[in-house]
C-alpha cells in the first residue's frame, strides 16, 4: 500500500506542475499568476514532504513543510482575487492571514527543529483555522454565483475553485481528527481522489480552455454590438421602470420580466455591455441617478438618496459610487455645486 501511495503523490505533483507551469505563462493577471505559483508550490510541498521527510536533515525538514501550511490562506486570497470583481481582501482578512502563517511556522519549526510537543489546543486553533480559510473560499464561490454573468468563470466556480477547497477542508479535517496519524487506506484514498481532481482539472482546461485563462487583465469591453432588441428592453426596463431602485432585484426576476432564459440575459450583460457581474450593471443605473440627485437635491442626506436609489446601506453605496466616479458621494456633491 505505500508503494501505491508514493506512485500517486507523484501523479498528483506531475499534474499540479502541469498546471502551474500553464498558468505561470498563461496571459492571466500577474497577481493571478503569482497566487497560483504560490499554490501549486504549497500543494507540491505537502503532496512530497511526508515520503522524503524522514531521508533529510532534520533542520531543513520543517522548512520544506512550511509552504503547505500556507495553502489555506493563498487558497482563500487566490478564490477572492478570481470571484471578487468589486474589491480586494478586508484587512481583517490580511491580518488573520498573517498572523496564522505566523503561528504556523513558529509551530513547524518548533516541532521540527526541537521535537518540543505543542500545545494541543494551540494545534487544533491552527487546524481550525486551516478549516475556516477553506470553508471561506467555498462560500466565496457560492455566494457570487447568482450575480456572475461570465459563463467561462461560472462553470470554473462549479468544477475549480469548489473542487479544491473541498479537497482542503477535507485534508484538514482528516488531520484534525487523526491527529496527523493518518491510516494508511484514508491517505490512499485521498492521494487517489487529489490526484484525480488534478487530473480532472487539467483535462478540463486543455478541453474547453487550453490557454489557461481564468481572468483577462483587460478592462471588460462589449465583444457584441450594443443595440439588440433584448439590450433596448432591458434598458428601458431599467431607466423607465426604474427597476434598479427594488433592493431585491435579482438576475432571475429581470430576465423573467423580460420573458428571456437567465443565461441569455447573462450573457447580453457580459457580452454586449461588458459587465463581469449583475451588481456592477445594476449600479451604475444607481449610482447615476444618485449623482443626478445629489445635486438637484443639495439638502437631501446622502443616505436618504443611497436607499431611494436601491442600495441596503451607506457603505455600499459609497464603494459603488466611489468605483463609478473615483470620489466619495460628499466630494461629488460639493464639486458639482461649486462648479454650478
Amino acid at each position: 500500500m505505500t508503494a501505491a501511495i508514493l506512485v500517486l503523490r507523484i501523479l498528483a505533483v506531475s499534474q499540479v506542475l502541469l498546471s502551474v507551469t500553464a498558468l505561470a505563462v498563461s496571459p492571466n493577471p500577474y497577481r493571478t499568476r503569482v497566487l497560483a505559483v504560490a499554490l501549486a508550490i504549497g500543494a507540491v510541498s505537502y503532496l512530497v514532504s511526508s515520503p522524503v521527510f524522514d531521508h533529510i536533515n532534520l533542520e531543513l525538514g520543517p522548512w520544506l513543510v512550511l509552504p503547505a501550511d500556507a495553502i489555506p490562506p493563498l487558497l482563500f486570497l487566490f478564490t477572492w482575487d478570481l470571484f471578487e470583481d468589486d474589491r480586494g481582501p478586508p484587512l481583517s482578512v490580511w491580518i488573520i492571514a498573517a498572523f496564522y502563517l505566523v503561528v504556523a511556522m513558529w509551530i513547524g519549526l518548533e516541532r521540527g527543529a526541537t521535537g518540543a510537543a505543542v500545545n494541543l489546543y494551540v494545534m487544533a486553533t491552527v487546524q481550525l483555522a486551516k478549516l475556516g480559510f477553506a470553508v471561506g473560499a467555498i462560500f466565496i464561490v457560492w455566494r457570487g454565483r447568482e450575480n456572475d454573468v461570465v459563463e467561462s468563470r461560472l462553470k470554473l466556480r462549479r468544477v475549480f475553485a469548489a473542487s479544491i477547497a473541498v479537497i482542503v477542508a477535507a485534508v484538514v479535517a482528516t488531520e484534525l481528527v487523526t491527529g496527523w496519524d493518518v491510516p494508511e487506506l484514508v491517505e490512499l484514498l485521498g492521494m487517489a481522489a487529489i490526484f484525480a481532481v488534478t487530473l480532472t482539472i487539467n483535462l478540463a482546461f486543455l478541453r474547453h480552455n487550453p490557454s489557461f485563462v481564468l481572468r483577462d487583465s483587460r478592462p471588460s469591453v462589449p465583444v457584441l454590438p450594443e443595440e439588440t432588441p433584448l439590450v433596448k428592453e432591458l434598458n428601458r426596463l431599467m431607466t423607465d421602470d426604474l427597476a434598479y431602485i427594488n433592493h431585491d432585484l435579482r438576475i432571475a426576476e429581470l430576465a423573467a420580466s423580460l420573458k428571456v432564459p437567465e443565461y441569455q440575459l447573462r450573457r447580453t450583460i457580459n457580452r454586449n455591455l461588458g459587465y463581469q457581474n449583475f451588481n456592477q450593471f445594476v449600479n451604475r443605473y444607481r449610482v447615476e441617478e444618485a449623482a443626478r440627485r445629489l445635486v438637484k437635491e443639495p439638502r437631501a442626506p446622502v443616505l436618504t438618496i443611497a436607499l431611494d436609489v436601491g442600495f441596503r446601506s451607506i457603505s455600499s453605496f459609497n464603494a459603488a459610487f466611489r468605483a463609478h466616479y473615483q470620489m466619495t458621494p460628499t466630494d461629488y456633491r460639493k464639486s458639482e455645486l461649486s462648479n454650478s
